[in-house]
């Protein structure tokens, strides 16, 4: 079961793998480009397998792998471009900076694994997913929007 809470931003459910895809699915069909998506948990959490799955669902056939040696690894979608980043390696906020990510630029998705290595005043508009190994076979998901 979704749950939102009283203002409408924030969405939360216990996901089995099977049901991962129709559960973003109502939360992807619903964001405007440009569009920043932070995701944070443990390492083995799903960060990558939801990142994938973000990448897919706007079209892109591509094999998507971790950008965790390359930090960030682009698709492009048609008009779309995607950026894949991984912060894991990074050390401090100067160097995502140099990055010279496109964060406000028309018809960009980017997408941040290990988020909450920054802090939210850094990226106030991003959308965080938060992910929380529950067991072997459920995660639970938070979408703060």
């Amino acid at each position: 079961m979704c749950q939102r809470d009283s203002r409408g931003s924030k969405l939360s459910r216990f996901v089995k793998e099977e049901d991962l895809d129709s559960f973003l699915d109502q939360y992807l069909k619903g964001i405007i480009l440009p569009k920043i998506i932070g995701l944070s948990g443990p390492l083995g959490a799903g960060k990558t397998t939801i990142a994938k799955k973000i990448i897919k669902f706007f079209g892109c056939n591509e094999v998507v792998t971790s950008p965790t040696f390359n930090i960030v690894k682009n698709y492009e979608v048609g008009e779309i471009k995607i950026f894949h980043v991984d912060l894991y390696r990074l050390n401090s906020w100067s160097e995502f900076i140099d990055l010279d990510l496109p964060l406000s630029e028309e018809n960009t998705l980017v997408i941040i694994e290990w988020a909450n290595l920054m802090t939210e005043s850094n990226i106030p508009h991003m959308d965080l997913i938060k992910i929380e190994i529950a067991d072997h076979e459920q995660r639970e998901i938070f979408i703060n929007v």
